[in-house]
Parts: structure tokens; sequence; C-alpha cells
């Protein structure tokens, strides 16, 4: 059954590429995505690296609330080795499951989970917030259709996470809600929540950056209001880490901006090659730490 999710999930992105790939002008391409030389790229993937530091130190307060205590820059190894993992499991939280068995060594499994779960559901909450925040507060930049998408996926989202309380019956869920339930009553909470606006900010600033390089003049709200909606499509489990919807993601919305395929096709590539690239240094860590990957790799199967 897993490999058969695998599989079709694998068909998708390679579906969705082919279509994208056979319409677009790949010599066009090509020359677009170059526009960034080898110091531009370093610059993006410098200001990536940032980004995860962040996340590590905003981590290191959620599980501060949870009455545990982890270095801030052993996180950020981790979370380097979160991002190598991402590049080979099928599914974008693949890394989590990585994440939360190496974090198990140091602290009970369930706080490494509840951890990993409210750092990622404080980011998709400043996410989604910055999105439509950008939306209204810029709305002469949108159409009235685009508006009504980014706030029905708002919507969707809010009542999604809400919705994870319904579940608490479960003594299984129950100790996981619990933990969510002491990090939202800790003082480390509002802490939490600025740095996550920081964050999103950031990683958004990053493809504002990139497009900027990539010689695009649009306005940077449509990065504000649109990046957070496709990092949350890409969430959907799908295609192959995100894959193929991301870049069909991309393509549509950025229309909107006055982009054509090539351009926002470039753009999303680009920043992929740099977080590829990023994950890459995740790699030398996971390796040189002497993490066993057969280990790893059962717990990600849930055996």
């Amino acid at each position: 059954m897993r490999k058969t999710k695998f599989l079709l999930k694998l068909s998708v992105s390679i579906i969705l590429l082919a279509i994208l790939f056979y319409t677009t002008d790949i010599k066009k391409l090509q020359s677009t995505i170059t526009k960034i030389g080898v110091l531009k790229f370093l610059l993006l993937s410098v200001l990536y690296m940032v980004s995860q530091l962040i996340s590590s130190i905003r981590w290191h307060f959620v599980i501060k609330s949870l009455k545990e205590n982890l270095p801030s820059l052993w996180l950020f190894k981790i979370y380097l080795i979160g991002m190598y993992a991402n590049l080979f499991l099928p599914s974008i939280i693949g890394g989590d499951a990585v994440k939360a068995y190496i974090l198990s060594r140091k602290i009970p499994f369930n706080k490494a989970v509840s951890s990993i779960f409210s750092e990622r559901y404080n980011g998709l909450l400043a996410l989604l917030f910055i999105s439509l925040t950008s939306s209204l507060i810029f709305s002469r930049f949108f159409s009235k259709k685009i508006i009504a998408i980014i706030v029905l996926i708002n919507i969707f989202a809010y009542i999604s996470v809400y919705a994870v309380r319904f579940f608490a019956k479960y003594e299984k869920i129950a100790v996981f809600y619990n933990n969510i339930t002491l990090f939202h009553k800790s003082r480390y909470f509002f802490v939490v929540s600025v740095l996550s606006f920081f964050v999103q900010a950031f990683v958004i600033l990053i493809y504002a950056v990139s497009g900027s390089m990539l010689g695009f003049s649009i306005n940077w709200a449509y990065y504000f209001a649109f990046i957070p909606i496709i990092n949350l499509i890409s969430f959907l489990p799908v295609s192959f880490n995100g894959i193929g919807v991301r870049e069909f993601s991309f393509v549509f919305f950025f229309s909107f901006a006055g982009l054509n395929k090539t351009e926002a096709l470039s753009l999303s590539i680009e920043v992929f090659f740099v977080t590829v690239f990023c994950s890459l240094i995740g790699g030398l860590v996971y390796f040189f730490d002497g993490y066993n990957y057969k280990e790893v790799r059962k717990i990600y199967n849930g055996q």
C-alpha cells in the first residue's frame, strides 16, 4: 500500500512537470534561471539558512513550553537533517518524522511530536495571516476572484487546525492535544508567534529577492499574498514532496501578477534549487553525525 501511494505521488509529479515543460519554452526558461549568478545564488542560500536558524530558535521555545530544554544550535542541526530527509522521502512531512525520531533520543517521543506539530501549526497560522492581511490591505492589486480564493483557503485551514480538539477523546491524541494546550498556555507562546512571523516573512522575502534578481517588476504584495497559499497547497499529499503541484500553483497565482508561465516557473525552480542546495548541507550534517539510516527509515514507515 505504501509503495503504491509512493508510485502514485511520483506519477502525479512527473505528469504535472511533463505538462508544464512541454508547454514552456525550455531555452527561455534556462535563460531566465541563469540570470542569477553564483554569488547571488549563494546570497539567497544564506538568507534561507538564516530563516531555518530562526525556525530552530522558535522550536527551542516551543520545547521549553513543554518543560524540556534543548540548545537552539543543536536543533538547527536537526532542522537541516530534516530538510535533507525531505529530498528523498515521498512526503513533505517526511523530514518531520526523522526530526521526531532524533529528538526522541533527548525528550519523550510524544513531546517530540507535539513540539514539531505546534511549531508547524504556529507557523501555518502566521503564514495564513500574512497572506490574508496582504491581500486585504493591498486589495487594489488583486481581483475579487483571487481575494475570494485566499479567504476561502484561510477559512478551511483554520477550521482544519481547530478540528484537532474534537479527537482529544482518544487516548493517544489526548496526550498530544494536552501538550499543544500546554504550549498555548505557556509564557513562550507570544515569543514563538512573533518568531513565526519573522520566519514566514523571511521565506517570502527570499522569493521576492529572487524575483527581483530574475528581473521581475511586480509589487511585493503579490509575494506576501501568494507564497503562503502556494506553500499550503504544496502540503497536499497528492504528489512527491509537492513537486509539480507547487509549480502549477506558481503559474496559476502569479499569472494574476502579470508573470507569464516561463517567468513564474523560473521563480519556483530557482528557490527550489536554493532549498535543495541547503538541504544537501543537511546531508553532510546527517552523515558526519553518524545517524543510522535504517533506524530513521523504520520510524518513518511506522514500524
